[in-house]
């Protein structure tokens, strides 16, 4: 993965993006992924890929979206089997470095193999607090989005997290949407492991909570770390998906 040509250290959250796209009500998946290196770096990625309107408002009115009145998340615009797709993201130094609002993303060291000569033994863990990007939409919204109402607007299009970690995967807890449990799909990815979990992006919304949860073992210099938390910029973020 290579997040080097994004520069901002303080990021838009996902939640913030899951609330921006309620109100596009058609053809669109949402994809994150989080890389983590063997020296606690990385990077931090959002996608929003549409076809039909939806895709041609991405691509005709792409602006950056701020989280803040000085610091705006940059965003790039491609087209990938016929699908338009907006990306944001960052490289970071430490997760330390990222701001996050609705989500925390942290790294925990839980030992070592054979006094460090097997490696590092690290838990990778992410919360997505879907209840609170809830919440904030709620805000501008006097509308209650049920089950059956957001089938008729998403379909089957899906919500995707991925995770690459260095080094062997010891062990990974299940992931439940609701009473669904996501079952994720793992790859040997150069000296690491890409895990990917998938769902549909109604029981994505309809969930309270997400946690995404991996134990690892590789060599480096790990440390325990975590994302900061930010209050929610909702008046930011309006104007950019109303005029799609």
């Amino acid at each position: 993965m290579n997040f080097a040509v994004f520069a901002p250290k303080r990021l838009i959250s996902l939640g913030v993006v899951v609330a921006c796209t309620v109100g596009l009500s058609g053809c669109f998946d949402l994809s994150q992924k989080v890389a983590i290196g063997s020296n606690g770096s990385g990077g931090y990625q959002i996608a929003v890929a549409a076809d039909g309107i939806v895709g041609d408002g991405l691509r005709k009115h792409h602006a950056d979206i701020d989280i803040d009145d000085d610091m705006p998340l940059h965003t790039r615009i491609s087209v990938v089997d016929g699908k338009t797709v907006q990306t944001s993201g960052t490289a970071f130094h430490d997760l330390s470095d990222l701001k996050l609002s609705d989500e925390t993303i942290s790294l925990h060291v839980r030992g070592k193999k054979l006094l460090g000569l097997g490696g590092t033994e690290v838990n990778f863990h992410r919360s997505f607090h879907i209840d609170s990007a809830r919440r904030h939409h709620d805000e501008d919204s006097d509308d209650h989005i049920g089950r059956d109402v957001l089938t008729s607007m998403f379909g089957d299009h899906t919500y995707t997290f991925s995770v690459w970690l260095p080094g062997s995967v010891d062990h990974i807890n299940p992931v439940y949407a609701g009473d669904r449990e996501v079952k994720p799909a793992v790859t040997q990815s150069g000296n690491g492991h890409l895990i990917t979990w998938q769902m549909k992006l109604t029981d994505m919304f309809l969930a309270n909570e997400l946690d995404f949860d991996v134990d690892f073992t590789a060599h480096g210099n790990f440390h325990d770390t975590q994302t900061r938390w930010t209050e929610h910029h909702r008046h930011h973020h309006r104007d950019h998906w109303d005029q799609t």
